[in-house]
């Protein structure tokens, strides 16, 4: 019999997490909307959680839908846009690392990925099938905790004893199969096919200080999360770098 484990079992566990409000932070999910283009524009929200995001951007008048792993997810989004008087363009179940198949060739202006990448269990196919479903001039927006943060540093260079007891429930509190510092993610992007367009502060959160987004705007890469808008390009020519490393380094001599 297989071992469940959230590899395994990903989407039933997410299925099972819809019942738990995500998008709780009323002004960060009211920031992520200003972020939009002016314009109206179409607009995927990739991840769209409960909805509440998608919901602001329809209201500002862009043309919005949203695509969740967890089916209750695009119920609670329909919803939620339908009690704000608003109207979703398409909900869609969707794994984006099998495929984007559901989209039937859709294509958009805009994709928000807000806190999702962390989760993937391969984040490379799910960037590249993300790519595909943008316009040649779209825009990803994207938002993920940063492993590189004076909280984390301070924390490691204070803590006695044992490290996080993750069995414990209480210590948990997430699915996440790893973060990310700046640079790692940069180099997955553009691996992909993406180039950074700009890094946007969010706050930097310090003992006694709380969130300072003051902090962030001097020191972005050190922001608690990571939070960038990318445009599409060439990905990373892997046999241009193999060339030149070539170039450089001795070849092994076949052995006799």
């Amino acid at each position: 019999m297989q071992e469940k484990t959230l590899s395994s079992h990903y989407g039933e566990y997410y299925e099972k997490t819809a019942v738990f409000p995500q998008q709780l932070d009323e002004k960060e999910v009211n920031f992520f909307a200003s972020l939009a283009p002016s314009q109206s524009a179409d607009i995927l929200d990739l991840g769209c959680a409960e909805g509440r995001l998608a919901t602001l951007l329809a209201g500002a008048g862009h043309r919005v839908s949203v695509a969740d792993v967890a089916p209750s997810q695009l119920r609670h989004a329909e919803n939620h846009a339908a009690k704000a008087g608003v109207r979703l363009e398409g909900a869609y179940p969707c794994n984006i690392e099998q495929g984007i198949e559901a989209f039937a060739g859709r294509r958009f202006d805009v994709v928000f990925f807000m806190d999702v990448v962390e989760h993937l269990k391969n984040p490379v196919a799910g960037l590249e099938n993300l790519r595909a479903l943008l316009k040649d001039d779209g825009v990803l927006i994207l938002n993920t905790p940063n492993a590189c943060t004076p909280h984390r540093f301070l924390w490691h260079m204070l803590k006695r004893g044992p490290a996080m007891d993750y069995f414990n429930p209480d210590k948990l509190a997430d699915f996440h199969f790893q973060t990310y510092d700046y640079l790692t993610l940069e180099k997955t992007l553009n691996f992909v096919g993406f180039r950074i367009a700009e890094l946007v502060p969010t706050r930097i959160t310090l003992p006694r200080l709380l969130a300072s987004r003051l902090l962030a705007r001097c020191f972005p890469l050190l922001s608690d999360t990571l939070l960038i808008k990318c445009r599409k390009a060439a990905p990373i020519d892997l046999d241009a770098h193999i060339a030149h490393w070539r170039k450089d380094m001795p070849m092994h001599s076949p052995e006799k």
